[in-house]
């Protein structure tokens, strides 16, 4: 752990999240690392140089709660074929400088970044080698990116696939790209068809009772899911230039277009 560090959150996760991302941690502003108790025990903790200009307890977990919901998302589009997990649980906090254990208020319930991340600077000699922080940087600072994989840290369900759809669509329009998603065209009119209709849906549609048809032959959610990763995991290569990891310490099957690989 940095000297200058004023707080950090103890988390809980999984155990080869927290060997992964509690080594090789060096970053320039966010990290988790593992602390070993003299007892035997070790807990895995999370902190910023972010937190340190905040007093009170909600505030710090509100910052720490975007910070690592971004982890939470860059997990989520890796790690797809898991349904609905959490990986990352903020415990209570503790106060560095005055020695002191602060309980963290929970149920604090996060709807958006409002940090400004990417205003924060990067040196060389921060510069992150483990793959997960180092797309954890590249996030921070883009706009774009940061509000994509913020979202990417929810449930995933029909409301939220559009959500993101909504916003590459977005992203695509402010390039003047009207070409991207041509390829996707066929399946995304099956997603759109499906994620608006009430009668498919019910209350998990986007949309209340229409005069339009039910489709013939629905999306199912998983296939859904894997057509927005799909463009997602095209659109970081192709728009913004990352490669997403092959390996994030989880062992898992990977989805077209990337190969099979067994960490």
């Amino acid at each position: 752990m940095a000297e200058n560090i004023r707080y950090s959150i103890r988390v809980n996760a999984k155990i080869p999240i927290e060997n992964f991302l509690g080594n090789n941690n060096r970053t320039n502003h966010s990290y988790f690392w593992l602390e070993d108790h003299d007892h035997g025990g070790r807990e895995f903790r999370f902190t910023s140089s972010l937190l340190s200009s905040f007093q009170k307890s909600d505030e710090i977990v509100i910052v720490a709660e975007q910070l690592v919901s971004l982890f939470q998302g860059i997990y989520t589009l890796l790690d797809r074929n898991r349904i609905a997990v959490h990986y990352f649980t903020l415990g209570d906090i503790y106060d560095h400088e005055n020695e002191i254990q602060i309980r963290n208020p929970r149920n604090i319930e996060i709807y958006k970044i409002d940090l400004d991340l990417a205003s924060i600077p990067l040196l060389a000699e921060n510069a992150p080698v483990n793959p997960i922080y180092i797309l954890f940087e590249k996030i921070c600072t883009d706009p774009f990116l940061t509000n994509l994989f913020f979202l990417l840290s929810k449930k995933v369900d029909y409301r939220l696939l559009y959500m993101i759809y909504d916003d590459i669509r977005y992203f695509l329009r402010q390039q003047a790209d009207n070409v991207f998603l041509k390829p996707y065209k066929s399946k995304l009119n099956d997603f759109h068809h499906t994620a608006n209709n009430y009668e498919v849906l019910g209350y998990y549609a986007r949309h209340g009772r229409t005069a339009h048809d039910p489709p013939s032959s629905p999306m199912s959610l998983d296939d859904s899911k894997n057509l927005i990763f799909d463009i997602i995991t095209k659109l970081l290569l192709e728009k913004c230039g990352i490669t997403l990891p092959g390996y994030w310490g989880m062992n898992y099957i990977t989805f077209s277009p990337m190969p099979r690989i067994d960490g």
